[in-house]
């Protein structure tokens, strides 16, 4: 009794420079990894469309609810469920899903999207590390040996804004301090931002984390995680240098796409990962590290 992954689609855009901006752009972006599943034809035992993003285009309706409502003729008799959880959340959500579907036996979509670089002011210097991206896959009940071997999602205390989005409720008071500026660059004080102390911080715990991931589990063939950007990818990969584990740094090519930065590199290998034992990664908003071990 296991889980495979199978239809996997990403999309990704991406410069160092600013690139073209649409209204509801993360929708947009979803809908480019949804169509190639609908043409090849969605299963009947589909239960549950899990998306995650880190900006979505408006609060409510919801990414997942849009995409129902879009996809009516395809999607009506299965429930969605969006994450809203930063770039852990691509991740969490096939963590979730592989539960789900091994608990249903059932099949389950998930959707990643992200339109980070516009969630970012063109004024700060991380604009210009991070892309436009999404992902789907399907996860599916399998009777193989192909399954979710084990997941851990670790918080670290005093790192809960390593990332922050200030738009809700609270941001009235931002607004009112800020609102010259925000009339010019709302995306400066109410976009994403990065405390690079705490990301330095962050990103020290990732060998720690994955010692005691494969001291409870088993070691990877591969090895995916968040595509942070291109400087700490190389530093992570000096590190993980002494594992036996192929190391994937795809970062210069697509930038950080947020929670569809992991998808997006899966997709990019997916030739490479049949019978592989691969790792999903990722880490950022929160303070918290989430992984799991899939065997393909």
């Amino acid at each position: 009794m296991g889980v495979r992954i199978s239809n996997i689609h990403g999309y990704f855009e991406y410069s160092t420079n600013s690139l073209p901006e649409q209204k509801k752009q993360v929708f947009q972006l979803a809908k480019k990894v949804i169509h190639p599943l609908i043409k090849f034809g969605l299963p009947i035992n589909l239960s549950h469309i899990f998306v995650a993003t880190s900006c979505p285009d408006m609060l409510s309706p919801s990414l997942g609810q849009m995409l129902k409502e879009e996809f009516n003729d395809q999607l009506a008799s299965c429930q969605s469920l969006d994450i809203i959880q930063g770039c852990t959340g691509g991740v969490s959500a096939m963590i979730i899903a592989s539960q789900i579907c091994e608990l249903n036996e059932s099949t389950v979509l998930v959707i990643n999207a992200d339109a980070a670089k516009k969630a970012t002011s063109r004024s700060k210097p991380i604009h210009r590390i991070f892309g436009n991206g999404s992902f789907s896959c399907l996860i599916g009940y399998d009777n193989s040996d192909k399954r979710l071997i084990y997941s851990k999602s670790k918080q670290y205390n005093g790192l809960s804004e390593v990332i922050t989005i200030n738009l809700g409720h609270d941001s009235d008071e931002i607004i009112m301090k800020n609102i010259e500026d925000i009339k010019i660059d709302p995306r400066k004080h109410l976009g994403l931002s990065m405390n690079n102390v705490l990301a330095k911080k962050l990103f020290s715990y990732a060998e720690g984390f994955f010692k005691d991931f494969i001291k409870e589990s088993q070691s990877p063939d591969i090895m995916i995680l968040h595509q942070v950007n291109p400087l700490i990818m190389k530093h992570l990969e000096r590190i993980f240098a002494k594992y036996k584990v192929r190391f994937i740094n795809v970062s210069k090519s697509t930038g950080n796409c947020g929670a569809a930065s992991v998808g997006i590199a899966l997709d990019l290998i997916q030739e490479d990962i049949r019978g592989q034992k691969v790792l999903l990664c990722s880490f950022g908003t929160g303070g918290v590290i989430t992984a799991g071990l899939w065997q393909f």
